[in-house]
């Protein structure tokens, strides 16, 4: 894996500038003084000797804090103290991990399907996103565009990457014998969602690096400086609306083909596939250190791939199911994480963030203890703390967006309920059916589980 290098900043000094600070994957929580480091993990794909010192990290400088998985197969880091900081870049850099362009107004993570380069008929896409990454991480613009941009690559017609839901979402297909994308644009998620539109219903892989370019260049250009609420490239693609949005983008997209003599790349499909896979929920994307020394015990085997997932989850890969079940049996850190059942996200709420309205880890235990068994193990349950729905509730199966409501003078935690999402893999955006729901009542209303 080839890692980014780290921005520079003075031992036991935080940049004072939130800019600054973000484009390091730096945040501060809603505890004074206390900051998150957010790592920017391209694919999901960490190696054991990663997995083993974001344990170190985790034990010696938060101890008693979980690590944290996000939505975009990254890991975070909490309840740093300031002067802790610089030391934890530091180990992060030695093990060839980045926090750079974790967070800010820059081009984020780029997410890849899991199975990529380990199912059949799946090709591998993390050589093609390292190269989109490198391309766009040279660009002039690339630290101070408008707000975030979003790629993803989806390896199969399942469209695991999520691409309605990215700037950039790139499925792959194949056509006559030929492995090329289906490419969406435009889409994000928010307060006000909105999901994307197809640009090519087939685009040859040499293509992808240059369209990447130019999408980023009309986001850099046309994106909204002034309203960080309409400042992103779906943003750009309502003012102008879709054809004209869609012209402009190809438009782009040719005029950047015509500046470079771009390399021809050909996916690779797996030579050695990979039958056995077990889905592991860490319930609040919480991982202890122990459950990512187990994690780096299995990578290190030479017939396993352990790779983080979106929604809290890591996919472990083995050439086949049962061996793969008694490996993981073996590890007691992973146990609670591998009980079947539904897929359940949980952004941090108010226990880290600033925005988080509702206690959403206590609604995420609650789900899995009082649903077990009820729920099906392919729907997945998104619960946001707050309406920006940063759990990616708005496509969900099952979407929790917290509100408060009052009660005798009080306030309580509270939910809209959302349901019949497309969770990101197609145009669907799941539709309101109750308001302001408490938390006994979300129970209730989901307990028959016949609407899944």
């Amino acid at each position: 894996m080839t890692a980014t290098a780290v921005i520079a900043f003075p031992a036991q000094q935080i940049p004072s500038d939130g800019a600054q600070a973000r484009l390091l994957g730096l945040y501060p929580q809603i505890q004074q003084g206390l900051w998150l480091q957010r790592t920017k993990t391209l694919g999901g794909i960490m190696t054991p000797q990663q997995w083993r010192t974001m344990a170190v990290i985790a034990r010696r400088f938060t101890p008693g804090t979980p690590l944290h998985l996000t939505t975009r197969q990254d890991i975070e880091i909490h309840d740093l103290a300031p002067q802790d900081v610089p030391l934890v870049q530091q180990a992060m850099t030695e093990a060839g991990i980045t926090g750079q362009g974790a967070c800010g107004d820059t081009v984020r993570n780029l997410t890849v399907c899991p199975c990529s380069g380990l199912k059949a008929g799946r090709p591998d896409l993390a050589p093609l996103a390292w190269q989109i990454r490198r391309l766009l991480e040279r660009q002039e613009a690339v630290y101070a565009l408008p707000r975030k941009f979003k790629i993803s690559l989806s390896a199969c017609a399942d469209a695991c990457a999520q691409p309605f839901i990215n700037d950039v979402g790139l499925v792959a297909v194949k056509r006559d014998a030929a492995w090329g994308f289906r490419v969406i644009a435009a889409g994000s998620l928010g307060a006000r969602p909105d999901t994307g539109i197809e640009i090519f219903d087939w685009l040859a892989p040499g293509d992808v690096p240059p369209f990447a370019l130019a999408a980023l260049r009309i986001f850099a250009e046309h994106g909204d400086r002034t309203n960080r609420r309409k400042a992103r490239l779906r943003h750009v693609r309502e003012r102008l609306g879709n054809e004209p949005f869609i012209a402009m983008v190809k438009q782009a997209f040719h005029q950047a083909r015509q500046e470079a003599e771009w390399p021809a790349i050909t996916l690779a499909e797996p030579v050695t596939t990979y039958a056995g896979q077990v889905s592991l929920n860490f319930l609040g994307g919480d991982v202890t250190p122990e459950a990512a020394e187990s994690l780096a015990e299995l990578a290190s085997q030479p017939d396993v791939h352990v790779r983080i997932a979106n929604h809290h989850r890591v996919f472990v890969f083995g050439v086949d199911q049962g061996s793969l079940e008694t490996k993981i049996a073996r590890l007691p850190a992973l146990q609670e994480a591998a009980r079947p059942g539904p897929a359940i996200v949980a952004c941090p709420g108010k226990r880290w963030c600033k925005h988080g309205l509702t206690h959403t880890v206590d609604m995420a235990r609650r789900i899995r203890e009082e649903l077990s068994g009820v729920l099906p193990s392919h729907v997945s349950v998104c619960i946001s703390g707050c309406p920006n729905g940063c759990a990616q509730s708005a496509v969900a199966d099952i979407g929790l967006v917290g509100m408060l409501k009052t009660e005798d003078g009080l306030q309580h935690d509270a939910y809209n309920l959302l349901l019949h999402g497309g969770m990101g893999r197609d145009e669907r955006l799941a539709r309101l059916d109750a308001q302001r729901l408490r938390p006994d009542e979300i129970i209730a209303r989901l307990k028959d589980g016949q609407q899944f």
